[in-house]
């Protein structure tokens, strides 16, 4: 019998050993699921409506790409289009790889479907690590999570800039401590319509 220890973090959930299971599904370990994120990196797997380096919304990552694997990019193309997802299929894996005004990577975030592992929060299982693949915070992820619930009825997934944009006034409240990318500011301003709500 494999065993697994979870250690509580005040970002969610952080695994050590074989994996996380919360309500009694087992998700891949973070080492297993950096290994699949660095697939589609490796591979530039794009998500649909997406381009390598479009406008990210703090100066910390200027500009991010967005990936995603073969189920979430049947999921988009099912449904039309990102914003007419209501679910994404089992295993579907959505990347976001962060990047300075250098064009330096200085992040990833990752969002596994689960089916069965938190189904009050659509089952996905959220990942960030540093770029080096250092796990930063896992699982239930509960600052994530707070932020993506404003697009539940995408699942939880947010189309890429100028498609969705936060406000100024949401942004700052999920970064208080972060200094807003100018070119994004610029964005909310030129697309109101693309604003959250």
């Amino acid at each position: 019998m494999k065993t697994f220890v979870l250690l509580s973090v005040p970002a969610g959930i952080m695994a050590v050993g074989i994996g996380v299971a919360l309500a009694g599904v087992r998700a891949p370990t973070p080492q297993a699921l950096w290994q699949q994120v660095q697939t589609l990196q490796k591979n530039h797997a794009i998500m649909p409506e997406s381009h390598p380096f479009q406008v990210g919304s703090r100066t910390v990552d200027a500009f991010t790409t967005d990936l995603a694997n073969a189920a979430a990019v049947h999921s988009i193309r099912m449904a039309g289009g990102i914003i007419k997802v209501t679910r994404y299929a089992q295993d579907s894996l959505l990347v976001k790889d962060n990047y300075n005004q250098e064009r330096k990577l200085t992040g990833v975030t990752a969002m596994l479907k689960l089916p069965g592992y938190d189904a009050s929060d659509r089952n996905w299982v959220m990942a960030a690590y540093k770029p080096n693949g250092t796990l930063v915070a896992y699982g239930k992820v509960g600052t994530c999570i707070a932020c993506h619930v404003m697009v539940r009825h995408q699942d939880f997934v947010f189309a890429p800039p100028p498609k969705q944009l936060l406000s100024v006034n949401t942004w700052k409240a999920f970064f208080p401590k972060q200094v807003m990318n100018p070119v994004y500011v610029s964005l909310i301003k030129e697309h109101p319509q693309a604003i959250v709500r």
